[in-house]
C-alpha cells in the first residue's frame, strides 16, 4: 500500500517538477550599438591676399579692392559681410613669404620697388557646404586660402552622447525580443549593462575590428570623420536579459 502510495504520488509531482524545469530563466548577452551625427558647431577658412602698389597707400586700396571682393563672394552665397574676421592664420605666414621674395626681386631690379600689404582674414561659416563653395570661388579669384576647420558644438556632442547610449539599450532590447520569440519566451527583465564589456577589448573597439574587417582601413577612418564636418558619437553597450 505503502508502496502504492509513494509511486502515485511520484507521478503527481513529476509535471510538476517538469513545468518548474522548463521555466528556468535564459540569460542572453546582446551587444547593443547607437550612433548619430552632431553637425559642426562653426566653420571656418583661412584666407589670404596682398595688397600691391607704388606707395603704402596704392596698396591699402587695393587690398580693400580684394576684401570687396571676399565680400561679394559671400554674399553670393547668401553670407553677410560680418563673417569676415582678422585673424593670426596659416595663409599669413605664406604670404608673408612671398612679400619677402617679392621685396627681394624689386630691390635687383632698376624699377622702384613695390610696396605690398599682406593680409588675412578669418571666414565664419554656417556648413562646411557653405566654406566649400566660398573656397572655390575664392580660388578662382587667385586669393590664397588656409586651413578649412569644422568645430563641434561640445554641448551638442554631450547631448548625443546620452541620445546614443539610450538608443543602443533600445537596440539591445529589440534584438533580444527576437531570441526570445523564436524560443518561445518572453524578455522578463536587463540583468546587467556595460559600456566596457567582459574582456581586454570594449564592445565600441570590437566593433571597429569588425568594420576593419569587413570593409577596410578607410571604412573605419569614415566612421571617424564625416566629409560634412559632422562629430561622429557612437555607444556600444553589452546588456545581459533575463528571458522566461
Amino acid at each position: 500500500m505503502r508502496t502504492k502510495t509513494l509511486v502515485l504520488a511520484l507521478a503527481l509531482i513529476a509535471p510538476g517538477v517538469a513545468s518548474a524545469q522548463r521555466r528556468q530563466p535564459v540569460t542572453l548577452e546582446i551587444v547593443g550599438n547607437g550612433w548619430a551625427d552632431v553637425k559642426p558647431g562653426k566653420v571656418t577658412l583661412e584666407v589670404g591676399y596682398i595688397g600691391k602698389g607704388k606707395t603704402e597707400a596704392e596698396a591699402k586700396r587695393e587690398s580693400a579692392v580684394l576684401l570687396a571682393k571676399i565680400e561679394g563672394v559671400l554674399q553670393s552665397q547668401g553670407l553677410s559681410a560680418a563673417a569676415i574676421s582678422n585673424g593670426e592664420v596659416d595663409s599669413l605666414s605664406k604670404l608673408r613669404a612671398e612679400q619677402m621674395q617679392n621685396d627681394d626681386a624689386d630691390s635687383a631690379s632698376d624699377a622702384a620697388p613695390t610696396v605690398t600689404d599682406a593680409q588675412a582674414r578669418l571666414l565664419t561659416l554656417r556648413t562646411t557646404a557653405h566654406a566649400e563653395a566660398v573656397k572655390d570661388k575664392l580660388r578662382e579669384l587667385d586669393f590664397e586660402i588656409g586651413t578649412l576647420r569644422a568645430e563641434p558644438d561640445m554641448a551638442e556632442v554631450n547631448a548625443a552622447d546620452k541620445q546614443v547610449k539610450a538608443m543602443a539599450l533600445r537596440n539591445a532590447r529589440a534584438d533580444a525580443e527576437i531570441y526570445a520569440k523564436e524560443m518561445g519566451l518572453r524578455v522578463a527583465r536587463v540583468v546587467r549593462i556595460s559600456e566596457t564589456g567582459n574582456g581586454p577589448l570594449t564592445p565600441a573597439v570590437q566593433n571597429k575590428i569588425k568594420l576593419a574587417m569587413s570593409q577596410g582601413p578607410q571604412a573605419v577612418f569614415r566612421s571617424f570623420k564625416r566629409a560634412d564636418g559632422a562629430t561622429h558619437v557612437e555607444k556600444a553597450l553589452v546588456v545581459t536579459f533575463e528571458l522566461q
